[in-house]
């Protein structure tokens, strides 16, 4: 049975009778015995219930009775999230023990539609990492290269899919946490629009919380295709169970469905944010592939500088992430912002400064945002999409060193400092705009590159419907040789 097909393949198996859910899930729990060692991807399993979901499924189908869209198909969710009766861990040691009574709501949807959930993705401390480890499940391994991360702080996530352990997954991103590890293994990802799908149920913030906008953090899928992209969210999206009385969705179509009449904005490198030449090179060459299919390709950007969009993000997201620092980091942070410039760009100073914020000046740094958004509003006018790198580099060595600022990334035999990470993801992150991932190639070192379009707000059907007309010109999925 072939589990790296994409989950939208599997579910129409599922239908046609050709395989059972039952079967499905048996091949899946005996691929990660056999895979999952080397990846340390899953890291909890339910198996018991999970059996039993899909022998009901199988049942349920039998009797005509369709439960939705994921019908029988088992998946893995990130740890964030919680599952009710499975242990969620958020990645903290202080929640190792935490077993919630309910499903987050991402996860209520998911099992609405058919899916069985049936265990969790590895992730790093609360999230707060590109990089995925924590001290209660370990390191997990990027499945191109064992020595390499596979991301954060999705990674578990994106390491699954493509190691054929899940069918689908679902992530979250603040910082980029579903779109770099999409493109450092090789699959495709979506950040959707902000506020399309509840995070009701993330950790962080502690179990029990209500509270869920910050303006910037997202529930996103990630997928062996675009298909797959398109069936999650249309099943994921949707107010909140408690605004359905008063609100419901109708997210426009896609603007095309075929190259020839998209519109696109290629941002392709910035001299703020250089990137690594075997991804510029395979960026540019894709953009050249995409115009010979017939899209009118443009160098173009909305206008903005990069260096002030990023600027933006350190104080927004810094203000979201610092609820969770302990009153002595922020006692240091008071102590170093004292004793700095302020228009120093050293990246503690950074996030000193945007963990500290007042009200006042985060409103004002929230009307520039805005500002910014307005731009791009103008801007898709007259394109329909924008293609940017996901990040500056593809993926790198693990790098443990407890002081994150301590950290820095070869890249062309310069060192590159780890915050520069955020640069290119936060282009979609400030303005709340949908991005889709798309594997399009690998560099040199056999290493997977993906391409991110950005697209108008509440437009996600557009980014994803480019990835899928573009999946003729670009690589798409690619199972990675070790697990194939």
């Amino acid at each position: 049975m072939n589990l790296t097909r994409s989950a939208s393949e599997l579910v129409q198996q599922l239908k046609n009778k050709d395989i059972s859910a039952v079967e499905l899930l048996e091949a899946h729990l005996d691929r990660i015995a056999s895979i999952n060692p080397d990846i340390n991807a899953v890291v909890t399993l339910d198996e018991g219930r999970a059996r039993e979901r899909a022998i009901a499924a199988d049942e349920d189908l039998e009797k005509g009775v369709d439960l939705g869209p994921l019908h029988g198909l088992p998946m893995t969710v990130k740890d964030a999230y919680e599952v009710a009766g499975i242990v969620t861990t958020g990645g903290s040691p202080k929640w190792k023990d935490h077993v919630p009574q309910r499903h987050a709501e991402v996860v209520e949807r998911l099992t609405a539609a058919g899916a069985i959930v049936f265990g969790k993705t590895n992730v790093p401390y609360l999230s707060g990492d590109w990089q995925t480890y924590n001290e209660i499940f370990g390191v997990t391994n990027n499945p191109w290269d064992h020595t390499k991360t596979p991301g954060g702080s999705s990674g578990g996530s994106a390491a699954a899919v493509a190691s054929g352990l899940t069918s689908l997954e679902v992530g979250s991103d603040i910082g980029g946490s579903v779109r770099i590890p999409a493109h450092f293994c090789g699959v495709y990802g979506h950040k959707p629009s902000y506020d399309l799908i509840p995070i009701r149920g993330h950790l962080p913030p502690p179990p029990g919380s209500l509270s869920e906008n910050d303006t910037i953090t997202v529930a996103g899928p990630l997928a062996r295709s675009a298909a797959d992209l398109e069936m999650a969210l249309s099943v994921l999206a949707g107010p909140r169970s408690s605004e359905r009385k008063g609100w419901q969705l109708n997210l426009p179509p896609a603007r095309h469905q075929q190259l020839k009449d998209f519109r696109v904005a290629i941002w392709a490198g910035d001299g703020f944010c250089p990137v690594e030449t075997a991804m510029a090179d395979t960026i540019q060459e894709t953009a050249d592939q995409l115009a010979k299919q017939g899209a009118a390709v443009t160098e173009a950007n909305p206008g903005f500088s990069l260096e002030m969009n990023n600027d933006l993000f350190w104080n927004l997201f810094n203000a979201v992430i610092a609820t969770g620092f302990p009153q002595p980091v922020l006692d240091d942070m008071q102590q170093l912002l004292k004793n700095s410039d302020p228009d120093d760009k050293d990246p503690r100073v950074r996030q000193a400064r945007g963990a500290l914020i007042s009200h006042k000046d985060w409103l004002s740094v929230n009307e520039r945002r805005l500002r910014i958004k307005a731009m791009w509003e103008e801007f898709f006018q007259a394109y329909d999409v924008l293609l940017c790198p996901v990040t500056f580099t593809t993926a790198f060595t693990h790098d443990h060193n407890p002081d994150l600022f301590g950290r820095y990334i070869p890249v062309d035999g310069a060192e590159r400092h780890y915050s520069e990470i955020t640069v290119w993801p936060s282009v979609a992150t400030i303005a709340q705009l949908p991005a889709t991932v798309i594997p399009v190639g690998q560099s040199p070192a056999g290493l997977p590159i993906g391409l991110q379009v950005i697209g108008p707000y509440l437009e996600d059907y557009t980014t994803i419907a480019f990835a899928r007309a573009a999946e003729g010109v670009c690589s798409g999925f690619t199972a990675p040789s070790p697990v194939e």
